[in-house]
This record gives structure tokens, C-alpha cells and sequence, in this order.
């Protein structure tokens, strides 16, 4: 009787513990995704690759700050010494993409820098790192311009804008230079080095690669208790 009992209980705890790591193991195939961002109200990112015309190179051209506060988000690009922000011909002298559909309202642009274009879709081409549906500064001083500023701030505003990850996505159809979230038209005036005196595209690229997958909370959990029961019988078992 004694090892009747004995087999029931150990069945029960290996379909016990096999049923939750079962579940786990569903869970763990649909995790979360992390975002570009690890906060949802600031962040700030690299400009890290230039597209293949500028002959840029990758490096540290600069950086792109967001912060949130309520549906509105301050975008700040602060390019690396002796690079400007200007207009070349592309939509606008910034590019992104947001994940809301368009309809944004962006402002506070400095004195020549204006415009925008906010699109249901990704139609505004931005050469060798692809479409985006946001263009920023659609007015900018022209390469040669002593107008031109290395430093820029503007606005974006919209419905339903929660979180600064939802101008971060990448550009779709992408182009051939590679993956991009966000791209400024900039002049190098440096005198040597790579690219140097030339026009160009620098783009946050976010390290170019797939989101990273982190287990959900619930996932954890489950496996845990599987664990945790498995581990039970087996003490019980030593103890008899």
C-alpha cells in the first residue's frame, strides 16, 4: 500500500512539475521584447553610422536625446564637433518613424530650421538607410550656410504618445546601408579624417540587431514553482 501510494504521489508531482514547466516553456517562446529605451520618459542614443555616399564610416558622430513629459517629447540632436545639421534634398533634415501612424505635430525648431511631414506610411525616402513616415525641418540651411547649427531641439506631439520607444523604429522598407531608427542630413567640416568636407546621412542604428528576448514575470514564476515541486517529492522520498 505503502508503495502504491508512494507511485501516485510521484506521478503526480512530475505532472505537476511537468505541467508548469510545460507552461513555461510555451511562455518563454512569446517573450517580451525590450525596447531601444529602457525608460519610457528619457533616453539618449549615439549616432553611430553614416550611409554609404558620406564614405562617414561608423563611429561616435553625436547623440540624439528624448525626453517625455505627458503626450509631448523633446528631441535634441547634439552632433560630434564640426558636424551641422542641414538640408540636402530629403524629405527633411530628420528622419524617424513612430508607431502611432502619423498625425504627429512637431515644433520649437530653431531659427532656420521649420516644417514638417508627419505620414500614415513610410513613404519619405531617406536614401541608403530607407523610409521612414516622420520628416523633421523640412526647411534647413544649405551645406555652405553659417547658418547651419551643430545642435538642434524641436518638439513632437501627438495622441496617444506615452512613451519616447514610439519614435524609435526602424525604417521600413530599410535601404541597403543598413538597419537605421533615426537619421539626421549633416555636413562634415572637418578637414581630414573619413568623409571629411562631405554630406551625408548619420543614423542611430541601435547596434543593428533584433530586439533582445527577456522572459516574461509570469514565465519566472511558473518555472520556479515546477521546480520548487519537483525538489519537494524528491526530499520527501529521501526522508522515508
Amino acid at each position: 500500500m505503502s508503495n502504491r501510494k508512494s507511485f501516485r504521489n510521484f506521478a503526480s508531482a512530475l505532472y505537476l512539475g511537468g505541467s508548469i514547466l510545460a507552461g513555461g516553456a510555451l511562455l518563454v517562446s512569446s517573450p517580451a521584447s525590450a525596447a531601444l529605451c529602457a525608460s519610457t520618459t528619457s533616453c539618449t542614443l549615439n549616432f553611430t553610422q553614416g550611409n554609404g555616399g558620406s564614405a562617414f564610416g561608423t563611429g561616435n558622430f553625436g547623440t540624439l536625446g528624448l525626453s517625455r513629459v505627458g503626450s509631448t517629447v523633446t528631441v535634441t540632436i547634439d552632433l560630434a564637433a564640426n558636424f551641422f545639421i542641414i538640408g540636402t534634398g530629403f524629405p527633411g533634415a530628420v528622419g524617424f518613424s513612430d508607431s502611432l501612424g502619423g498625425g504627429l505635430t512637431m515644433a520649437g525648431f530653431p531659427a532656420n530650421y521649420s516644417g514638417f511631414l508627419s505620414h500614415g506610411t513610410s513613404d519619405l525616402h531617406f536614401d541608403g538607410f530607407g523610409y521612414f513616415n516622420n520628416a523633421a525641418a523640412t526647411t534647413a540651411p544649405s551645406p555652405g550656410s553659417a547658418d547651419a547649427l551643430n545642435v538642434i531641439s524641436f518638439t513632437v506631439t501627438g495622441a496617444g504618445l506615452n512613451d519616447v520607444n514610439q519614435l524609435l523604429n526602424l525604417a521600413n522598407p530599410a535601404g541597403g546601408d543598413g538597419l537605421a531608427y533615426f537619421v539626421v542630413d549633416a555636413i562634415n567640416r572637418n578637414t581630414s579624417g573619413a568623409g571629411a568636407g562631405n554630406t551625408g546621412l548619420l543614423a542611430v542604428t541601435g547596434g543593428g540587431g533584433p530586439p533582445v528576448l527577456v522572459p516574461e514575470p509570469q514565465t519566472l514564476a511558473l518555472l520556479g514553482l515546477g521546480l520548487f515541486a519537483m525538489t519537494a517529492f524528491g526530499r520527501r522520498k529521501q526522508l522515508r
